[in-house]
């Protein structure tokens, strides 16, 4: 990274490959605080260089999870996949938010939530709607799992209108039926009844 009389820019792409290769030698020392810097300047060259940015976030998430940083992890992964957004590569952000979501799924559920809407939001985006909808599933799960069910209602109605949208109607009415349960233990007998009548 050192400037010089002949060198008068710093080469982001070799320093990259070093710290990235330090940070693996410190993880395999179980050095993570080390591992942990290592993984960080890899990350900022990588920023630096603009070029290209490879997916530095899987060893600083796995070092991460090692000294229990989870919610550490999670706020790294997210800034990557907005620098994926960026740079163009939206299928890799949002599959970068995904593993976000089922890292911390068991820790906080409601972050998890917020992580696989975003993923599902980047995949509608790019019209790759089947993994959009695997996203949202995870998401209405989650709400109903934690008692959240106005959220989950309109989660529901998000599935039911995109499986609607690619005609998988058997799909559809499934996810009716959920959404009438759902409604029906909110004491909404008015939104399941209106829930079953759209179905028809």
């Amino acid at each position: 990274l050192k400037t010089g009389f002949l060198k008068w820019k710093p080469d982001y792409d070799s320093a990259a490959t070093e710290y990235g290769k330090a940070a693996v030698a410190f993880k395999n020392a179980k050095q993570f605080d080390q591992a942990r810097e290592a993984c960080l300047r890899e990350a900022e060259a990588h920023e630096n260089n603009k070029a290209t940015i490879p997916d530095s976030s899987v060893p600083l998430t796995v070092t991460l999870q090692e000294m229990q940083r989870l919610p550490e992890a999670v706020q790294l992964i997210e800034k990557a996949s907005m620098m994926y957004l960026e740079n163009g590569t939206p299928d890799t952000a949002a599959i970068a938010l995904e593993r976000a979501g089922k890292l911390i799924e068991n820790v906080s559920p409601e972050k998890a939530v917020q992580l696989y809407q975003q993923a599902a939001s980047v995949f509608e985006n790019e019209e790759r709607l089947r993994q959009a909808l695997e996203m949202l599933g995870k998401a209405s799960r989650l709400l109903v799992r934690g008692r959240r069910l106005d959220e989950a209602a309109l989660s529901l109605q998000k599935e039911k209108s995109i499986y609607k949208e690619i005609e998988n109607y058997p799909t559809c009415y499934k996810k009716t039926i959920a959404q009438v349960l759902v409604h029906l233990h909110r004491n909404d007998y008015v939104a399941a009844e209106r829930c079953v009548r759209e179905s028809y």
